[in-house]
């Protein structure tokens, strides 16, 4: 496999990936509210609240449904977005195969002496109801890619007269559970050496402290035009190498569900080496550092424009602050001046060695809310967990400025054309981008606009999104003969040319574009 096809695969991973990931944020919101509400010292000073405490245990309990399950989620969509056709037999054999995998390997655990229901170790836990060795995520992916393997090869299968009833895709399910027992038993033998190694890695990772922060938070922004980004926070959100932590007696893995367990205790504080893996050097470049950039690039901006550019400008404030999709604002100046997104990058990292440093345990991703509410439900509401969301304010207003001045500096320096520095600059077709902006049923004549510019329905074979980005895949790149167009004209924040695609940014409105584009080309 070639580079460009091996990075193709990646990035139509990384998308797959994201599905359970965008299921997080209503969870974390959840989890927030119900364990900022029930907090001691938020009961204490608004005594009328424990009359609503079953409420919020409620909202916790309903997050969490979430937050306990993600390796089955896991499962289900990569088997269900890996598979050509039939997709809900897809997702339910992902289902099936998780739940098989499991028990087998549990099972055969206890059958040989390895796990003991009465003295369990690290890694050992009930999933689902079954007790077994706690694979994570990594169980969880690998049974999808197992189960879409064996959908795409058999499910046109035709078998003889006395097994028909298996023919096509009923023959998914049972020949899941087959190859998912035969899974169950090679993972007895070699995943316990695998979770030794992510625990050592783990440990070494925790040993090297701030600059372990910093390397984390400048890798994971240096990948984001790429597209990759979620190879680097991925694994540490959800398996052993984010840390282990025991929480009120049960062993916890991965950062995303350590903070979740920490958040849902009584008793338990949060930790800043498990707090930096869920990003929390992200809530001060989104909040603040970002919007600095923001108020640059406007104040450089040409008078005449001035008015279009805060327009621009607060669009993509807001999403950036509040739920921390950053994209929109972070490609109006990577293609213009990479080396500004450089320089971004390199503050995003100092703001992890910032915030591990003050122990600000704040997560940012949109998965906890976005930067916005998690700074009110995890920091303010649950202050006596050690969150210590004060300091924010203080080094906040600096990153603004820091971020501020820089722009401003180096666009007037390099007379770099970001946006409202052109004389004949346009925010691009207002009518096309108000309907999107609003999220009324796009206009067909932007459908229209936005196939034309990559070439006509026929080069397009497939579409697709993921938070931000509406993703076609094209018969021929060559047919795209301007990238600008998608800036200057439909209402984007930027394109960028992949293998055999194009990757449209259109911030949280990419989903809705691509089930408007779907109805309209007839695709499934």
């Amino acid at each position: 496999m070639d580079k460009n096809r091996l990075f193709s695969e990646f990035q139509k991973l990384g998308k797959v990936l994201m599905a359970p990931v965008l299921i997080l944020p209503i969870a974390g919101i959840l989890v927030g509210i119900g364990s900022g509400f029930t907090n001691p010292k938020i009961l204490e000073l608004f005594p009328f609240l424990k009359n609503l405490t079953i409420f919020f245990n409620i909202l916790k309990d309903a997050g969490n449904v979430v937050n306990n399950n993600i390796p089955v989620i896991f499962a289900i969509c990569i088997a269900y977005g890996f598979v050509k056709s039939e997709k809900a037999t897809a997702a339910l054999s992902g289902f099936l195969g998780y739940m098989t995998m499991n028990t087998i390997l549990g099972n055969f655990l206890i059958y040989t002496g390895n796990l003991d229901p009465k003295n369990l170790l690290i890694g050992q836990k009930q999933i689902l109801g079954v007790l077994t060795l706690d694979t994570g995520v990594f169980g969880g992916i690998l049974v999808g890619f197992l189960i879409a393997h064996i959908h795409n090869k058999f499910y046109k299968i035709q078998l003889p007269a006395i097994l028909s009833i298996f023919n096509g895709t009923r023959s998914i399910p049972a020949l899941s559970i087959i190859f998912s027992s035969i899974l169950g038993i090679i993972l007895a033998f070699i995943f316990p050496p695998i979770q030794h190694l992510l625990i050592k890695s783990s440990d070494i990772i925790n040993s090297i402290g701030a600059s372990g922060a910093f390397i984390y938070g400048l890798s994971e922004r240096l990948l984001l035009p790429f597209g990759l980004h979620h190879f680097i926070y991925l694994p540490f959100f959800f398996t052993q190498l984010g840390g282990y932590l025991n929480i009120d007696g049960v062993m916890v893995e991965g950062a995303v569900n350590i903070y979740n367990a920490m958040l849902s205790s009584p008793t338990a504080k949060f930790d800043i080496n498990i707090t930096r893996f869920v990003m929390n050097g992200k809530v001060l470049f989104a909040m603040f550092g970002l919007p600095g950039a923001a108020l640059a690039i406007y104040k450089t901006s040409l008078p005449k424009n001035k008015k279009k550019v805060a327009a621009l400008m607060t669009a993509a404030v807001l999403p950036c602050a509040l739920m921390g999709i950053t994209e929109p604002l972070e490609f109006s100046f990577l293609f213009i001046a990479p080396m500004l997104f450089i320089i971004h990058s390199f503050y995003a990292g100092i703001a992890y060695i910032l915030t591990y440093i003050l122990e600000i345990n704040i997560p940012g991703p949109s998965s906890f809310g976005g930067p916005l509410l998690s700074f009110i439900f995890n920091g303010i509401l649950n202050s006596d967990k050690g969150s210590h969301w004060y300091y924010l304010l203080i080094v906040g207003p600096i990153y603004f400025i820091l971020y501020y001045f820089t722009f401003k500096i180096y666009i007037e320096k390099r007379n770099l054309k970001t946006p409202g520095r052109e004389e004949n600059f346009e925010t691009g077709n207002e009518e096309n981008f108000e309907e999107v902006s609003v999220n009324k049923n796009i206009s067909t004549k932007l459908l229209k606009e936005i196939i034309e510019a990559v070439g006509g329905e026929e080069n397009i074979k497939k579409v697709d999104a993921c938070f931000t980005r509406l993703r076609l895949t094209l018969e021929d790149n060559s047919k795209v003969n301007d990238l600008k167009i998608f800036e200057k004209s439909l209402g984007a924040s930027g394109a960028v040319l992949v293998e055999n695609g194009i990757q449209i940014i259109y911030g949280n409105r990419a989903n809705l574009l691509k089930i408007e584009m779907r109805e309209f080309l007839k695709h499934e």
